[in-house]
């Protein structure tokens, strides 16, 4: 119902202002998280991280606003605005039909921007090649919020895979010539399935699962991410990691690299776009094993100052 009223009352460029609102409303009333946001601002040597921090909170409000708008219009409109205000630079734009073209494809994705609008746009670009995104998903805490999310990622066009199995529903996906999209820029459950990385001014945490899932299939891992591009996104192609060949190094070298180099070419995209990024995401906590067994070894970054 609230989906149909912003639909109802708002334009889509009329979003952005709304959101602004919003993101006030959350940083600066009643500031969600704000001082975490600094600080990791400042800890990546950052200039003026209030200003930054402000503008990030203002593209998160805008972010809510084109979700509620995009469930709320018909499909039709939904269609015609995904392809309007979502682009993809002409690199990545290449770089993903000639990579389909040989073989499997992974996107190594990030919370940058609208990132959620911006798998709409990757979904629509790989729907005229006559392939479908698959993205793998962790269920939201929140009941109505995850059927709200479900329902809005299906009617765009992306295929959901829940953590439970995602091993092998990926593999069958990307054997049917699909592309699979995993972020790479949370922190994984347990600490053996990451890999110890400098990120933004300290150590983290990265997933091997995108480079494990791309050396397991052969497939070419493309680290994408997307910016706020005026009234929309833009996806850009940070780096293209060919699959692994035999001969070239050990798997578990390969996977730790690419996750290295995943990772490195990210933090330089936020570094030149700090404000596109989810700086009150959790990025630095340790994994989720640190809370079901106090034993067990954990990778926990040292913060500087």
């Amino acid at each position: 119902m609230v989906a149909r009223v912003v639909a109802l009352l708002l334009s889509w460029e009329a979003l952005a202002r709304a959101g602004a609102v919003l993101g006030w409303l959350a940083g600066s009333v009643l500031r969600i998280r704000r001082r975490a946001v600094e600080v990791a601002m400042r800890r990546a040597n950052l200039s003026d991280p209030p200003r930054l921090a402000a503008s990030m909170y203002r593209g998160l409000g805008a972010g809510v606003f084109e979700l509620l708008w995009l469930a709320g219009v018909r499909a039709d409109r939904r269609r015609a605005a995904i392809r309007e205000h979502v682009t993809l630079d002409d690199d990545f734009a290449i770089a993903l039909y000639e990579a389909c073209e040989r073989g499997p494809v992974v996107l190594a994705a990030s919370h940058t921007a609208n990132w959620e609008l911006a798998a709409f746009g990757a979904a629509r670009s790989l729907a005229e090649q006559g392939r479908r995104l698959a993205v793998v998903v962790k269920p939201q805490s929140v009941g109505a919020f995850h059927a709200f999310c479900t329902d809005l990622r299906e009617a765009c066009g992306v295929v959901l895979i829940a953590p439970e199995g995602a091993v092998g529903a990926a593999r069958k996906h990307l054997a049917a010539g699909g592309v699979i999209a995993m972020p790479i820029d949370q922190v994984p459950d347990r600490a053996r399935h990451g890999v110890a990385v400098p990120f933004l001014g300290v150590q983290a945490l990265a997933d091997r699962a995108p480079a494990a899932l791309a050396r397991a299939t052969g497939a070419t891992l493309l680290v994408v991410a997307a910016s706020r591009a005026g009234r929309g996104q833009r996806l850009h192609l940070l780096a293209e990691l060919p699959p692994h060949a035999r001969g070239e190094s050990s798997v578990n070298a390969w996977i730790t690299n690419a996750t290295r180099e995943a990772t490195r070419v990210l933090d330089r995209f936020v570094n030149e776009e700090p404000a596109c990024w989810l700086w009150l995401h959790r990025r630095w906590r340790p994994p989720r094993e640190a809370h079901e067994d106090r034993r067990a070894p954990l990778v926990v970054p040292a913060v500087p100052g």
